[in-house]
């Protein structure tokens, strides 16, 4: 018995010296994320702003290259901006007006006209953006006005219409 033992033994230690063990490259686990500034509330949850620059707008008034109504002026504001929302950046979009390419299209009747965006004296166009930081009490205000403005003059009368897109980034 004792020699079957030393026997088996020798045979395992044989055998088991003939493997080889296999190891591979180690691999690396990357673990990646990004967090990003939270929205604030927009026009208390509004999803469109309405401006009426008037109905009783005269088209005499409109007879001349440049001239423009009266500036209509309004907040777009922000509330309950988050603690880690410092900065809020507003980028305007919209058709730009073929002829006042800085001012965007009048869809309306009323020819020719365009609508002009601005904020402080600074005419805001297609693709203007804004960046305003989060004031203490976490809110945003930006006083913006908004006029119909004719290149040539000679305006028909008709409706004034035209589309805005206030689009917000937050850091």
């Amino acid at each position: 018995m004792k020699s079957l033992f030393k026997a088996s033994a020798i045979a395992l230690m044989i055998a088991a010296s003939g493997m080889s063990v296999a190891h591979a490259e180690p691999v690396n686990i990357n673990v990646t994320g990004n967090v990003v500034a939270s929205p604030c509330v927009v026009n208390n949850s509004k999803t469109s702003y309405d401006v009426d620059l008037g109905q009783t707008i005269q088209a005499a008034d409109l007879a001349t290259a440049g001239a423009a109504t009266t500036p209509v002026a309004f907040d777009l504001t922000m509330a309950s901006c988050p603690s880690g929302t410092k900065k809020v950046i507003v980028t305007f979009t919209g058709t730009a007006d073929t002829d006042q390419t800085t001012m965007f299209k009048n869809t309306g009747t009323a020819t020719p006209l365009a609508v002009e965006l601005s904020s402080g004296g600074t005419v805001l166009s297609n693709n203007g953006t804004l960046t305003k930081d989060v004031a203490a009490d976490k809110t945003v205000t930006y006083n913006l006005s908004a006029r119909a403005v004719t290149a040539t003059g000679s305006v028909m009368p008709g409706t004034i219409v035209s589309v805005i897109q206030a689009n917000f980034t937050y850091n």
